[in-house]
């Protein structure tokens, strides 16, 4: 680890990411190491240092890919989502910048997108507006992907859910095609679906006050807003649950850890034996 706590402080880093380049072999040899200890804090400063070039994260991101694939039983969706807790919202921007190259990977773009901040998220608009993309350009990446796809990481990005949903209801259909068409109406209904669990963040918002819950023990906080959420959550296909419960989570109605554990084993009880406990 003091290796690339070494590196992301030398004046250096530019030549050893040169050297990276033009060495393929050596290149793989560091991935390797990179991969096998990618949740270290040095690592992780390392692949989102900004010198760090942004064809050089692809690569990375491509060879984890490759390693997984090999173990089999493989979700590219889990994968793609899972450099969420790996990027920050800068760099996720940086390897969006390869505009060719992420053209050609729709599921991965979609999920870089979803680990975009709202600060990250201008810039990637000023982007498009600089490349003389319309809106209708990142509408269209969706079309390649499964409805239940798409329902998973807009719960898992209330970010891109918020900026998509503005996009859509502000989109007139007389600017668009027919095939565009058929796609802004199938997510309008995704939205809907996830609209179900803004509104109910809201309402809980306006009902309780968080702050305070947050610095109580569990047994002395509001259980009506806990009975409130599982009883919502519960009528959602079990597949979906997990996600929905992560998204209450970012809103902050979900107060802690705790609470979650608690909401998901609970859930997981009602699916198995039909109560809670």
């Amino acid at each position: 680890m003091e290796t690339f706590e070494h590196i992301t402080k030398s004046r250096f880093f530019n030549a050893w990411n040169l050297y990276l380049e033009k060495n393929s072999s050596f290149a793989e040899l560091v991935f390797e190491y990179l991969w096998l200890y990618r949740t270290e804090k040095a690592v992780k400063d390392f692949l989102n240092h900004s010198e760090f070039p942004a064809w050089l994260l692809l690569r990375f991101i491509y060879f984890g890919y490759g390693k997984q694939f090999l173990i089999g039983k493989f979700d590219s969706s889990d994968y793609f989502g899972n450099l969420n807790d790996l990027l920050v919202s800068e760099t996720s921007l940086k390897v969006l910048s390869l505009s060719e190259e992420m053209d050609k990977d729709p599921t991965l773009k979609i999920h870089l997108l979803a680990n975009l901040d709202p600060k990250t998220w201008e810039i990637y608009f000023e982007m498009l507006d600089e490349n003389s993309m319309s809106m209708k350009a990142l509408v269209s990446i969706f079309a390649n992907l499964k409805e239940n796809e798409i329902r998973k990481i807009l719960l898992n990005s209330p970010t891109l859910y918020m900026y998509l949903r503005t996009m859509i209801l502000s989109t007139s259909r007389a600017h668009i095609s027919e095939q565009e068409t058929e796609t802004t109406d199938s997510l309008k209904v995704i939205l809907e679906s996830v609209f179900i669990w803004e509104k109910l963040a809201g309402e809980i918002q306006g009902s309780c006050d968080l702050k305070r819950e947050k610095t109580l023990p569990p047994r002395k906080r509001d259980n009506t807003r806990m009975e409130k959420i599982l009883r919502e959550v519960k009528k959602t296909p079990f597949d979906q649950r997990e996600d929905v419960i992560f998204y209450l989570e970012k809103t902050g109605i979900i107060v802690d850890n705790w609470e979650k554990s608690l909401l998901l084993s609970s859930l997981r009880n009602y699916a198995r034996f039909g109560s809670y406990y």
